[in-house]
């Protein structure tokens, strides 16, 4: 064992230094990082030795569910380091009452995350460099505060847990699709790579129209009713990751998500 690395919260003065694991997308994670450090329900740990991140690794808490956003190392992390670092995470959002924990894993790495008590379920999408169609549709409106409700109840129906802090955290640059009193969907395409919840296939592509002039692509779970319109829009595929599971899975109704807002960590 290394006793010279350390596994400590991670701390601003070093952020800068604890997203080099990420060289072709710095600022990104850099600001991902920033989030998980002002957000009371967000933890972030870093794997010190003489003073140099080596690892980092980010996660918040919704309720009992736990989700991992981030985990990355420099090539000076052996595997001992990468294990540890690993387990303090997810025991770090166990002690505050997870009884499951999600996240996406990259393709190579679904064995070794069911090492740590993941169980594999859908593979998550992501979709790249088509033409979008233009938003047509007066259902959808930038949200106000009685619409609030309805959205919360939306997203607790699809992801079968409550996140309401995440949701309200991000609210501001919300758009809704209403009929009538009824919020039918919603869009948030500042949070994460965006996130898009709704009852139905036309009220989700016409919030994906809201959403591609602000991201260049979406995350989305394999088997979507959006897949077919995206392709005929010349929106091109791969596979992103694998959506995982430790402990008891929430009841998520995939099929309301078009739109997911985490890539693999």
């Amino acid at each position: 064992m290394n006793e010279n690395v350390q596994i400590i919260p991670l701390t601003n003065d070093v952020i800068e230094q604890a997203a080099h694991p990420w060289q072709d997308r710095w600022e990104e994670q850099l600001g991902r990082l920033r989030w998980h450090l002002s957000t009371p329900y967000a933890t972030a740990l870093m794997a010190e030795i003489f003073g140099d991140v080596i690892g980092v690794a980010c996660g918040f808490v919704q309720g009992n569910h736990g989700r991992i956003t981030v985990l990355g190392f420099l090539d000076e992390a052996d595997a001992e380091v990468r294990a540890r670092l690993t387990n303090a995470i997810l025991q770090a959002l166990t002690d505050q009452g997870c009884t499951s924990i999600e996240l996406v894993s990259a393709p190579a790495d679904v064995a070794k995350w069911e090492g740590f008590g993941f169980t594999a379920h859908e593979e998550v999408l992501r979709y790249t460099g088509g033409k979008f169609l233009q938003a047509t549709r007066d259902e959808v409106v930038h949200h106000e505060p009685e619409h609030r409700l309805g959205i919360l109840h939306l997203d607790r129906k699809a992801c079968g847990y409550d996140r309401s802090a995440l949701i309200m955290e991000h609210i501001y640059l919300c758009v809704v699709y209403i009929e009538g009193t009824l919020v039918r969907g919603y869009s948030l395409s500042l949070l994460g790579e965006g996130l898009i919840i709704a009852d139905a296939p036309d009220v989700g592509l016409e919030l994906q129209r809201w959403h591609f002039p602000i991201q260049e692509h979406v995350l989305l779970p394999a088997g979507n009713e959006a897949h077919e319109h995206l392709t005929k829009q010349e929106y091109t595929s791969t596979v992103e990751g694998v959506r995982m599971v430790r402990g008891v899975a929430p009841e998520c109704r995939m099929e309301m998500c078009f739109a997911w807002e985490w890539g693999a960590v």
